[in-house]
């Protein structure tokens, strides 16, 4: 590159934007002796639709505006924009019309320079040849660590076959006896015995169950393992990244799990110190220590160490949808025990009932920093007079615990605490009726959280019948599904004009990006609309949207535009989240751009202008009232 100030102050802007900054020194040499340096007046026209184009170009200074065909805007470039590649890769006449909206300084790249770079350069080329949403899921792969032949995933992705040393796998048989088991289990020194009946897997024995279904009990030795195992146990498959394993732990309460092949034969039992000693993290011991707590503190000290164990999790590389699962797990945990503690003190419940919760943790999609949403759906033979006292006093102890332990009261009051979160399904069903059959725009606005929604205790068979019971009501009335797309759509995508991002005002971090509001939430809607509109049962946003393409509510290729988007923003808030935390500051979801990587950045705004284009497919398609 020649040693001279215009060339250096070139190579330095170049630098500064995808995907010159991953070119080495030869390869920008080669690309300045190529450039030259045009000056536009606003309102001048640059290019032509329909003529042949012989030049790549990058907007230096001021603004550019592309139409197609010289009418349909198509996109407003600022500094750092590119244009003209299209044509100059597929060899073919320029399609739009490029403007200077303002007056603009722009480098042309002579197209030999250019495609000697796209022939030579794969990634160069691969920025070029895709659209914002493939960028964005290859940098959704690029985010995770891979093994040295860029194939096999590391550390917490690595397949859970990967924790097993390759030994014989000792089995037993149902009509083994428990006395033979147990010397089977000392001479090959295992501590659990996989149960199978030829190749099938029917149960499974660990020392615990020996010592108290077994000695505890008196049992005879030749008692038949049949009579003692644990029958059916949950498995996994030998892909089964070891994350997913230990949240499969977190949420099952158990210590072992048997692994299989594509046949179903177990071929390995993993134990959750296999997994704990790979991750080198205190993620399932926070579970283990959620379940065993003995009052609400024991749940607050346990949850107190959440923040660490998710640093750790975000350190390793692991991908925002399994924090997001392991992170709900131990919220699901803490109210369950809170729960369960309340019971205890309380005596039993006087009639049947269930433990809703709502938003983010009915999705299995927390975050640090949520707050608790939650109720109480009752059997028909609740009465307010007689039970309602027990149930007040159970949903004080239970979010009192809850506050303590991390998650917030919910600033909308949306907690069993408020009577009105405390109703028998029917009484519930007619609120949600109402708001179907009378919308209103902040009555819709208020009341989307309750359309996500799971039990997370007691008689689920009352909060399953009450949620198909709502989404047959929703898809039945256009309408309000109208509503619905209506208030999703207006969500406002932060990106300008120039893909410059259009911040918020916040009293206590100033000008910020929210990425929950402005960005994760839009996805949530567009999801949860396709959902209501097709009565998809699913509640977790990917789920949903993967079940809306299988039933053609939405595009294959959407769908999986906005999972790209969604679990890229989930990561960036994430990875902010535990800088925060190393900060010693609270974890929160807005953040200032500046402190965000170039790669960040970029990529932030293709999200952002995904999920605004799918936001207009959203009100074309639902928003007029015709679903």
């Amino acid at each position: 590159m020649d040693d001279t100030p215009e060339s250096n102050e070139v190579a330095d802007f170049l630098r500064r934007h995808p995907p010159f900054s991953g070119l080495s020194v030869d390869e920008l040499r080669a690309l300045i002796r190529a450039l030259e340096i045009r000056y536009y007046r606003r309102g001048s026209r640059i290019a032509s639709a329909g003529e042949a184009n012989a030049w790549f170009s990058v907007v230096r200074s001021g603004a550019v505006e592309l139409r197609l065909g010289g009418s349909d805007l198509n996109a407003r470039l600022g500094e750092g924009g590119c244009f003209g590649y299209p044509s100059l890769l597929r060899g073919g006449h320029t399609q739009n019309e490029v403007t200077a909206l303002e007056d603009a300084l722009v480098y042309r790249i002579a197209k030999p320079a250019f495609m000697a770079l796209i022939d030579a350069h794969p990634d160069f080329r691969a920025f070029f040849e895709t659209d914002e949403a493939a960028r964005l899921r290859r940098a959704v792969a690029s985010l995770r660590p891979r093994g040295d032949n860029g194939d096999e995933l590391l550390g917490a992705h690595a397949a859970i076959l990967s924790l097993v040393r390759r030994q014989e796998l000792v089995h037993g048989t149902p009509d083994m006896a428990v006395g033979d088991a147990a010397r089977l289990m000392a001479d090959r020194d295992v501590s659990t015995l996989p149960v199978c009946e030829g190749s099938r897997l029917v149960g499974i024995i660990t020392d615990k169950d020996l010592r108290r279904r077994v000695l505890g009990a008196r049992l005879d030795l030749s008692t038949p393992l049949t009579q003692v195992m644990t029958a059916n146990p949950v498995t996994v498959v030998a892909e089964t990244p070891i994350l997913t394993a230990l949240i499969t732990m977190a949420e099952r309460h158990i210590h072992h799990l048997p692994v299989t092949d594509a046949s179903g034969t177990v071929v390995a039992v993993v134990s959750s110190n296999d997994i704990l000693s790979q991750l080198g993290s205190n993620a399932l011991h926070i579970a283990k220590a959620v379940i065993a707590a003995d009052d609400p503190v024991a749940v607050a000290q346990a949850t107190g160490q959440l923040p660490q164990a998710l640093g750790g999790l975000i350190g390793a590389g692991v991908d925002a949808d399994h924090v997001s699962r392991y992170v709900s797990t131990i919220g699901e945990g803490a109210h369950r025990r809170l729960l369960q503690l309340g019971e205890a003190k309380l005596g039993p419940p006087p009639v049947a009932y269930a433990l809703v919760c709502f938003g983010s943790l009915a999705r299995a999609e927390q975050a640090l920093g949520s707050d608790q949403d939650n109720g109480f759906v009752f059997a028909p033979d609740y009465d307010p007079e007689r039970h309602d006292g027990y149930f007040a006093e159970l949903a004080r102890f239970l979010c009192d615990g809850l506050n303590a332990a991390g998650y917030r009261y919910c600033p909308g009051n949306i907690m069993a605490t408020n009577p009105a979160y405390r109703r028998t399904a029917e009484q519930w069903l007619a609120i949600f009726k109402g708001w179907i059959d009378s919308p209103d725009p902040q009555a819709v606005l208020e009341s989307t959280i309750f359309f996500d929604m799971r039990a997370l205790a007691g008689d689920a068979a009352l909060v399953e019948g009450l949620r198909r019971g709502v989404f047959a009501a929703a898809a039945s009335n256009r309408i309000f599904l109208s509503f619905i797309a209506r208030t999703a759509a207006a969500t406002q995508v932060p990106l300008g004009f120039f893909r410059n991002f259009l911040l918020q005002d916040d009293a206590v971090e100033g000008r910020v990006l929210d990425l929950k509001k402005q960005a994760i939430a839009a996805i949530v809607d567009i999801a949860r609309t396709h959902a209501l509109v097709r009565e998809l049962q699913a509640t977790n946003t990917a789920e949903r949207l993967r079940a809306a393409a299988a039933a053609g509510s939405i595009s294959d290729e959407s769908a999986s535009d906005l999972i790209a988007c969604f679990e890229f923003v989930r990561d960036v808030r994430f990875r902010h989240q535990a800088e925060q935390i190393d900060r010693g500051d609270p974890p929160s979801n807005k953040l200032d751009p500046a402190t965000l990587s170039r790669f960040d950045r970029e990529h932030l705004r293709d999200a952002f202008r995904l999920i605004r284009d799918q936001l207009d497919k959203l009100r074309g398609q639902f928003a007029g009232g015709v679903a």
